[in-house]
């Protein structure tokens, strides 16, 4: 992309900090109050954007971990946290609007839908899985040992974004998402140390 340049970007400064996965939650629960500790995530904060900035293209993760546990899914959620009015569902309206005359069973009428937006104080703007087993390939898996520390690197979904200005870049790294992997037992203990751990995207 013209308009944007690759940035590499590193999840923090400290040692190792862990989380527990708890396939019960969705990842808007897990995404909410980043600046509150959860026992079941990892976010780290960017500081606030001074200017209007956008991601393109597809951004890569990776970080420097070890697990322990039955779940093998490490997620990344890529976030834009910052209150904005944004899209929050469709709503179905009374007014009808029909084509042809209708036949039996069937009058050829249907109920007009709107978009609705609100004001949230986040989105999530991209995501992606990695298999811990398939870490080297899709088509291999290779068991990883408890407790040892793994790099791992993996590509989130392609974006085009555009943060506001004074919004806040967000990554939170969770393991099982609920809506888009499978779920096993929870309690899978994930340890991730941060400055061996990086975002790479294209920033503009």
């Amino acid at each position: 992309m013209p308009s944007t340049r690759p940035v590499s970007l590193r999840l923090g400064s400290g040692g190792r900090e862990t989380f527990v996965d708890n396939p019960a939650r969705t990842a808007e629960e897990l995404t909410a109050s980043p600046e509150t500790d959860d026992p079941n995530r990892l976010v780290h904060l960017f500081p606030s954007l001074s200017r209007e900035t956008r991601i393109s293209g597809t951004p890569e993760i990776t970080v420097r971990a070890d697990v322990d546990g039955a779940s093998p899914y490490l997620t990344a959620l890529l976030v834009d946290y910052g209150p904005a009015e944004r899209y929050a569902g469709v709503r179905t309206l009374t007014e009808q609007d029909c084509v042809g005359p209708g036949i039996e069973g069937d009058p050829g009428c249907f109920n007009r839908r709107e978009y609705v937006t609100a004001t949230t104080p986040y989105e999530i703007v991209t995501r992606g899985w990695l298999d811990v087993r398939n870490r080297t390939s899709p088509a291999r898996t290779t068991p990883v040992r408890s407790g040892r520390p793994y790099t791992f690197q993996w590509k989130l979904q392609s974006t085009d974004h555009v943060f506001a200005a004074g919004h806040r870049i967000g990554v939170v790294l969770i393991s099982t998402e609920r809506d888009h992997t499978l779920r096993y037992p929870a309690g899978t203990l994930v340890g991730v140390q941060p400055s061996l751990s990086r975002l790479q995207v294209r920033l503009g």
